[in-house]
């Protein structure tokens, strides 16, 4: 009954006007003349609904980052249109409608934990008493409030991963892009990770596009898994992932998730011959 539920819950959402919709997205990277033209995605669409988690998985050199970047505006697609909350993706990043996370946390050295966070703040002119209040929540939030002093150097690098979490969600934006963020950790940090990130999301309406070469992590964190193809990256398959939330460390011992990861891997298989 509470696998029914979260599927249709997860339905209604994606019936309301998304709040990322790709069209037609191709994109084409042009170096040395047409012999140095890389074709990086094909003919992409696709639709995130608002609170939605979806990630991106697909061999090395699909497209998976290159998507998360025209969405979040850092490139432009050479053919297409793309929406976030139903704004062209510059306008969007204007008026701040997404905090992005990478593989590396990018931490400043010379300021602290709390003036990580408050970086984006003190960009946007928001006053002290307010940037201070904002940040004591996040790191709250995060787990990470007794570190408030302390510098990015003192901490594990999945403590500062959690720091450049915390930073990009410090202006409350409605989308979150994380590029493989927790790639570089170790298998247990990742997955107590997965899910703190899953609490931090629970508690917010948050849109999470999320980019990641594993598959237990795509299955225990989303909604829906998005398959891509070798490049040009295409959309191969979407999956709707029907285990009930709340998530925690039983669910990836369950037998349904075992199933979700088989048919996910199947789909790469399908798509990646030599995938292992």
């Amino acid at each position: 009954m509470a696998c029914w539920l979260e599927a249709e819950q997860a339905v209604g959402r994606r019936l309301e006007m998304p709040a990322i919709s790709l069209r037609g997205v191709s994109m084409v990277y042009a170096a040395g003349g047409s012999e140095g033209r890389i074709h990086a995605l094909q003919s992409v669409d696709l639709d995130v609904a608002s609170g939605e988690f979806v990630s991106l998985i697909g061999p090395s050199g699909c497209g998976k980052s290159t998507l998360l970047r025209l969405i979040g505006d850092l490139l432009a697609p050479t053919s297409g249109s793309i929406q976030v909350n139903g704004k062209a993706p510059r306008q969007a990043r204007l008026s701040r409608e997404y905090g992005m996370v990478f593989q590396q946390p990018v931490l400043y050295d010379w300021r602290t934990v709390a003036q990580n966070v408050q970086l984006p703040l003190e960009v946007m002119r928001v006053p002290a008493d307010a940037r201070r209040d904002r940040t004591a929540e996040l790191l709250r939030i995060v787990g990470l409030a007794e570190f408030a002093n302390r510098y990015p150097w003192e901490l594990s690098g999945g403590m500062q991963q959690r720091v450049s979490i915390a930073r990009a969600l410090s202006f409350s934006p409605s989308v979150l892009l994380m590029d493989e963020p927790f790639g570089a950790l170790d298998e247990m940090t990742r997955e107590r990770l997965n899910r703190e990130l899953l609490n931090v999301w629970s508690g917010t309406s948050t849109t999470i596009v999320f980019v990641t070469h594993s598959i237990p992590e795509a299955v225990f964190l989303s909604d829906r898994v998005v398959v891509m193809s070798p490049r040009p990256g295409r959309i191969e398959a979407l999956l709707d992932i029907d285990l009930a939330r709340p998530r925690g460390p039983e669910t990836r011992d369950a037998p349904r998730f075992f199933e979700l990861v088989a048919e996910v891997r199947r789909h790469l298989r399908e798509v990646d011959p030599e995938r292992e």
